[in-house]
């Protein structure tokens, strides 16, 4: 998440993603690899632009879309196999929304904000615990205080051990922001059960050139690999923002009993308000994607 230096307006959205499938002995081979990029105007909500590599067709369409509420509905007019399959593109196209949220962040840290009245620029209240009426958060936007977090320095997430784990990612420039996702699939228990190990990180980039941390958390969840029902799910988060986040962790529990065919919609529908997250409904609605990973872990 970008923009182009001292403006407010577009954000620019860059995604990569790739499926890899390591072997017992350690080697690994790419499966697949793709690329999304898309213009947005972060006031209006509105996307200006979206390409996809490979091409979607049909994904013109939702230029003028809103980017947040709305769009991922828009997105399933427009490419309906796209979430079906649970194609690697869509967990791209997935996080526009979350995307174009997070991005005001840099906004606020930055100092490019300015008077918050006068920017037009407002959360939406009540979308989640951090958001919630009356939190430390809304309360500062309102009275036109300075919204800033300030996050931990982010280490490193690619270690020596497995020079694979992540894909390349180009340098973030000052006052850019990143989300990273990493969701891997195995078999454990001799194959009765299969485990998902999820995680997401979002940094921000200051001024003095130092990456930090916004959000992070990991993920632990067992699926049966029959059904697909989600026999446990428990989330640990490692850095939140603000003091009234930790009242949505425990509500990765309440994916149990779902199954991955409809863990996506239900998620949408039953996980809202301020005993949720955004942040972390997104990583829990990513567990669906774990139906295509199985498949590829029975092939190999």
């Amino acid at each position: 998440m970008t923009r182009n230096a001292g403006t407010l307006d577009p954000v620019y959205l860059t995604g990569i993603g790739r499926d890899l499938a390591t072997a017992a002995d350690g080697s690994a081979i790419e499966l697949r690899h793709v690329g999304l990029t898309a213009t947005v105007e972060l006031v209006s909500r509105v996307i200006r632009h979206v390409e996809t590599d490979p091409p979607v067709a049909g994904l013109s369409r939702l230029v003028g879309a809103p980017a947040m509420s709305g769009f991922r509905s828009a997105a399933d007019e427009v490419a309906p196999d796209l979430r079906k399959q649970r194609d690697l593109l869509y967990t791209l196209i997935d996080d526009i929304p979350v995307a174009t949220l997070i991005s005001g962040h840099a906004l606020s840290a930055s100092g490019a904000l300015g008077d918050v009245h006068g920017s037009g620029y407002l959360p939406v209240a009540d979308q989640c615990a951090g958001f919630v009426t009356g939190g430390l958060l809304m309360t500062m936007f309102e009275d036109g205080d300075p919204v800033v977090v300030t996050g931990p320095d982010a280490p490193e997430l690619q270690g020596p051990e497995d020079s694979l784990a992540w894909h390349e990612m180009a340098p973030l420039p000052i006052h850019g922001m990143r989300r990273r996702r990493r969701l891997d699939v195995s078999a454990v228990d001799d194959g009765a059960n299969i485990a998902v190990d999820a995680m997401f990180r979002d940094t921000y980039v200051r001024g003095d050139g130092q990456e930090t941390i916004i959000h992070e958390y990991t993920l632990a969840v067992t699926v049966d690999p029959e059904s697909g029902r989600i026999e446990r799910a428990a989330a640990v988060p490692r850095v939140l923002p603000w003091q009234e986040c930790p009242g949505a962790v425990d509500s990765a529990t309440r994916i149990v009993g779902m199954s991955l065919s409809d863990l996506h919609v239900r998620v949408r529908k039953e996980l809202t308000g301020t005993t949720t997250c955004t942040h972390l409904n997104d990583l829990l609605r990513s567990v669906a994607d774990a139906r295509a990973l199985m498949t590829m872990l029975r092939e190999q």
